[in-house]
């Protein structure tokens, strides 16, 4: 959609005429690692492994890009750029060798010497069949939507990542291209090839060519959607009349291909779009029908499709869906992926002696700020975005009861929320834009926030917003957790790292000048009832939140005080807060260790949060407070939150005993978005959180927004306020009630 570019130092271009908007994105500062090309008969698939990216923290990037095969010499002029980009490195990361480019496909053979030619560096080929499964073994487990199911009725239906617990193997690969290959996969680098056929893409492209003259794969597949195969096909019911039945098959099912042309009883008039359709089901039907018999014959449960063949065509998943359905009596799923055309450039690239995954000690999230269609997807409704490496490997929290989702709300699902959560976002982006115009987020010391940026900003995740009212699915699963993370990303990409930092500052500040006031106030109230006031407090505090539209006024002027965003919340419905249950069973028994996930800066967590935690570590708990790993929104960072207990400390001598002691600790989250993803969690976090009998959610996005109908292995408790009427409705509940809910280990 935009190009695979670095966005640091953004800047908007006015278009003359018209009043369209270009964003103008002039820094190309990554530096290239590695490089593989995956070259098939129609298409060149580019995937390359960039690092030291400005605004990024540690890691790398991985990209994706596509060429037709036919115009080749546009893919070696990119290529040639990336090597040339690969050539510059730092003085500080000692000598290096010419670059190596890893290769795959039959172009990698037939084009060989061309490349090494004009690209003048080392070209080495993998095994075709040894990349296609490297490339999915790896997509299946680092992106979050890369495997989906598809049928007309439900539309794509996307499988969660595969988790290092479970089971990948074995899997059946069934990859379309001209002609079919069936693999069988038992292991990381164990496959054989199962079987295949000869009917596969080239046989529907060469009898439809014949047949009616059309020539380009895409005008094919184009013509196939409004075609009717019944006029060419004979039908069961044109045999019957009606249903058979005693075999199970309808009058709609197709009895031979093409048969009905013939039988001049029939009358039946067709056009070169039924005919296109005919052969497009009878093509797909045989490969299912072939996939299933070896599955069944090998006892495999999962079947992956792949190859130019499907290239994300509604209508050629659907038939292949429909024929695995039926053969396998509804107990199979015909399995599908996004990233479906770079599996053998992926798996080429990880064969490199220099990979960035090779020893799996990292993780990979998906970034769309800048977004690639899906290679071959003339329809541009899938898009692909960058991968972005972190710096660790991320783990699921120990005491999160399986199965798993973190979000709350099916965008895709639900038109209301969809339209709802894409306007009010859209509207923030132009919110915030005015709020930097303004000067309302800058520190006062001329510390200013980039006014072209934050357009620039605006402009590129209004665009995205737009394509995903248009095409919910272009990215994956539809989530508000996605849209909310995507802003962050957008925000990075145009060099603003943390908007919020100035604004951040000052309130924390003031926050923190009013902390010992605060617990005084509570310290001299019996045990529940100071509990039930600091419950309440944290609730009030979670209120100086600049994600949420409806508090920019207040927030902007200063006039939310606690005792002000006390008075606002709504101490309801009931079924969503039960302070007290909290209460009796923090009195009666008390925790060994507590994780707090927490929320925003400033007053949520000075005067909110952390006078909770210390009177968890006056109980005899040892609290572990986990904020972002990187800024968004308001919200606090590891760093922020480690000097904010420190000064903390320095006026209170409870708190400073608990952190002398490390029984008050403060970890990064593994998370760069307001929500989190309670799969994906700093490693470091983890280890601390393994004798947790205590998970604490704070704030709208991780409690309400994701990790609402999240399930615990031990007590867990949930402190938001409602704070838009999407979530509010959604819940059943009106804008400031509060969530103030206790669950006790192992119930829903």
């Amino acid at each position: 959609m935009f190009g695979s570019i670095n966005s640091s130092g953004a800047v908007i271009d006015c278009i003359a005429e018209g009043s369209a908007y270009d964003i103008v994105l002039p820094n190309q500062t990554e530096r290239v690692q590695n490089i593989a090309v995956d070259i098939g008969g129609s298409l060149a698939k580019v995937v390359y492994y960039t690092t030291a990216a400005v605004g990024r923290h540690g890691g790398g990037r991985l990209h994706f890009k596509a060429f037709e095969t036919d115009h080749l010499d546009q893919c070696i002029e990119f290529m040639c750029g990336l090597v040339d980009r690969s050539r510059i490195r730092d003085p500080s990361d000692g000598p290096t060798g010419e670059p190596v480019i890893m290769a795959t496909g039959g172009g990698a053979h037939r084009f060989g010497e061309e490349l090494r030619s004009r690209l003048g560096v080392e070209i080495r080929v993998v095994d075709e069949m040894e990349s296609l499964t490297a490339g999915l073994n790896f997509l299946m487990r680092e992106v979050a939507d890369e495997v989906f199911t598809y049928s007309e009725a439900r539309g794509q239906k996307f499988v969660g990542p595969v988790s290092e617990t479970e089971d990948l193997f074995p899997y059946m690969l069934v990859n379309i291209g001209s002609g079919v290959s069936i693999l069988k996969v038992t292991g990381e680098g164990q496959y054989e090839r199962i079987s295949g056929t000869s009917l596969g893409g080239g046989t529907f492209w060469g009898l439809l060519h014949e047949l009616t003259g059309v020539t380009s794969f895409d005008a094919m597949l184009e013509t196939t959607k409004s075609g009717d195969n019944t006029k060419v096909d004979m039908m069961v019911g044109d045999i019957y009349g009606t249903n058979y039945d005693k075999i199970g098959l309808k009058a709609t099912n197709i009895a031979a291909t093409m048969a009905g042309v013939y039988r001049k009883g029939l009358d039946k008039q067709y056009s070169d779009a039924d005919i296109a359709r005919s052969l497009l089901y009878m093509v797909s039907n045989n490969i299912g029908q072939i996939a299933y018999l070896n599955a069944q014959l090998h006892g495999i449960r999962r079947i992956y499709f792949g190859g130019y063949f499907i290239r994300g065509h509604p209508l050629t998943m659907h038939t292949l869906s429909y024929a695995i359905d039926f053969w396998s009596k509804g107990m199979i799923s015909a399995l599908f992926l996004r990233h479906e055309g770079y599996l053998g450039a992926t798996g080429a690239l990880l064969r490199g002696e220099a990979a960035p995954t090779r020893r799996r000690a990292c993780s990979f999230t998906e970034n769309f700020s800048v977004a690639e269609p899906a290679a071959g997807d003339s329809s541009g409704v899938s898009a692909l975005g960058m991968l972005d490496q972190q710096a660790d490997r991320l783990e699921r929290l120990p005491q999160l009861a399986l199965p798993y989702v973190p979000d709350t709300v099916d965008l895709a699902a639900d038109e209301g929320q969809r339209l709802a959560w894409l306007a009010a976002l859209e509207r923030s982006a132009h919110e915030l834009v005015g709020l930097v115009e303004r000067g309302a987020l800058d520190a006062g010391s001329g510390d200013r926030v980039d006014v072209g940026r934050i357009r620039a900003f605006s402009i590129l995740y209004a665009r995205h917003l737009q394509r995903l009212g248009a095409q919910p699915l272009a990215y994956g699963a539809l989530t508000v957790r996605g849209i909310l993370g995507l802003r962050e990303q957008c925000l990075r990409e145009v060099g603003l790292g943390d908007v919020f930092a100035a604004v951040k500052r000052r309130e924390t500040a003031a926050a923190l000048g009013a902390f010992s006031e605060c617990v005084a106030l509570t310290d001299v109230l019996t045990d529940r009832e100071r509990l039930l006031a600091l419950l309440g407090n944290a609730l009030a505090g979670n209120m100086f939140d600049w994600g949420a539209s409806e508090l920019h006024g207040a927030l902007a002027s200063g006039a939310l005080d606690l005792a002000a965003a006390r008075a606002q919340i709504s101490y309801s419905p009931q079924r969503l807060n039960n302070p007290g249950a909290f209460a009796d069973r923090v009195i009666a028994q008390g925790y060994r260790k507590v994780l707090v996930f927490v929320d925003n800066s400033g007053a949520d967590v000075v005067l909110g949060v952390l006078p909770l935690a210390r009177f968890l570590t006056q109980t005899g708990a040892t609290v572990v407070l986990a904020a972002n790993s990187r800024p968004a929104l308001n919200d606090v960072t590891e760093g922020e939150l480690k000097d904010i207990v420190a000064e903390a400390a320095l006026v209170d001598e409870s708190l400073a005993a608990a952190v002398e002691e490390e029984r008050l600790l403060v970890c990064a989250s593994g998370s760069a978005g307001p929500c989190v993803d309670l799969r994906r969690l700093d490693p470091h976090l983890v280890a601390l959180a393994q004798a947790a009998d205590l998970v604490i959610l704070v704030g709208m996005a991780r409690a309400i927004v994701s990790n609402y109908h999240a399930r615990f292995t031990c007590d867990s408790l949930r402190i938001a306020v409602f704070k838009n009427k999407m979530t509010a409705d959604a819940a059943g509940a009106n804008v400031f009630d509060s969530l103030c809910l206790y669950v006790p280990g192992g119930e829903d």
